[in-house]
């Protein structure tokens, strides 16, 4: 019931606005219930007694971190290589080793349980083979809460990357009008670099395919200050672009005070009188989950189109925002795995007073 209740409220809160975190975190505990639900309604079918059912419901946590173990992994892998990558194309920066990071505590967190085994075993600080004494039943709730982070982690990053896809995939409707061009650092003779123009380029293609479908023609934002090492601002250098390729002037509206993401999204707004009128943006294909999800946060109901890119920036886009989701739902996820520490406290409870009375 409660996994259909989540399912219910996902559903409802992505038909009304996909860029948001509770959609990530709701994806997220929804992929982490659904192999336990499966795997006790299984148990159903084969009851030897509620103590049975309890320790299947306890091994059934290890054996789905087992099977998340190549998603830890591989996740170390990848991220490790993207980061590589991306440290020596973009330079040095904590942002850009999240990744490593994430993937190295995943791996360790994995292997932890059986640590601390071999160390009890070692040293016999506790004894965990004696059931009438609390030892292993303690070291039980402890590897299972283990088992249990290392999981919920994992599907909180799942649910974030199939909504950075979702977000990239999303059909937009053909009936804007606005197209806001998200800026990025240009070229020193103030030109375009091609990240820059690649999100240039899918702006015209969209409003290209609108006027075919519905004869409506839209006005482009072009957004982003000029930093210091610039000749001119980032939205002078799109509406040069714009210009070469055949954009009307009057259909240009220049935005160049902004400076990061937030400032394009806010200050363009600001451009547009009327706020009854449908906007959508563009920028790159990793960066549309992020956008949006900054759009969101002020208020403002944005669509967003991505260009292609690099897949390195890919993999740190998504373990920004997974980080970025577990901040911002913190509440839900402490309420989340609060409820199931109880749970397990019980059920691990349980199987000790039967074992002792």
């Amino acid at each position: 019931y409660i996994l259909y209740l989540l399912i219910k409220r996902y559903g409802y809160h992505k038909k009304q606005n996909l860029y948001q975190y509770k959609n990530i975190a709701y994806l997220g505990i929804i992929i982490f219930l659904l192999p336990f639900t499966i795997n006790n309604i299984f148990s159903i079918f084969n009851y030897n007694g509620a103590l049975e059912t309890i320790n299947k419901i306890i091994d059934s946590v290890a054996m789905i971190s087992f099977i998340l173990l190549p998603i830890a992994l591989i996740t170390f892998i990848l991220v490790t290589i993207s980061n590589i990558v991306l440290v020596i194309k973009e330079g040095k920066s904590l942002r850009n080793l999240l990744g490593v990071f994430l993937g190295i505590f995943l791996c360790i967190m994995t292997i932890l349980p059986d640590r601390l085994y071999e160390i009890i075993l070692r040293t016999q600080i506790i004894n965990i083979h004696n059931l009438n004494s609390i030892g292993p039943y303690l070291y039980n709730y402890l590897e299972t809460l283990i088992y249990l982070l290392i999981a919920y982690l994992e599907c909180i990053l799942l649910g974030t990357i199939i909504i950075a896809i979702k977000a990239v995939h999303k059909k937009v409707k053909y009936d804007k009008d606005y197209m806001i061009i998200l800026g990025c650092k240009i070229k020193k003779d103030g030109t375009l670099p091609p990240l820059l123009r690649g999100r240039v380029d899918k702006a015209i293609e969209f409003r290209n395919k609108q006027l075919e479908e519905t004869n409506k023609d839209l006005i482009f934002i072009p957004s982003g200050g000029k930093g210091n090492d610039e000749v001119i601002s980032e939205s002078e250098a799109i509406k040069n672009y714009l210009l070469s390729k055949g954009i009307k002037e009057k259909n240009i509206l220049v935005e160049d005070k902004s400076t990061n993401t937030y400032q394009n999204i806010k200050y363009s707004n600001k451009l547009i009188n009327n706020k009854n009128k449908n906007i959508a943006f563009s920028t790159t294909n990793y960066h549309v989950l992020r956008a949006g999800l900054i759009a969101t946060e002020q208020g403002i109901k944005l669509e967003g189109i991505g260009s292609r890119t690099k897949a390195y920036f890919w993999i740190n886009a998504f373990i920004r925002e997974f980080i970025g989701t577990l901040f911002s739902e913190k509440k839900k996820h402490i309420i989340v795995f609060l409820i199931i520490m109880i749970f397990i406290a019980t059920m691990i409870g349980i199987t000790y007073f039967a074992n002792n009375i």
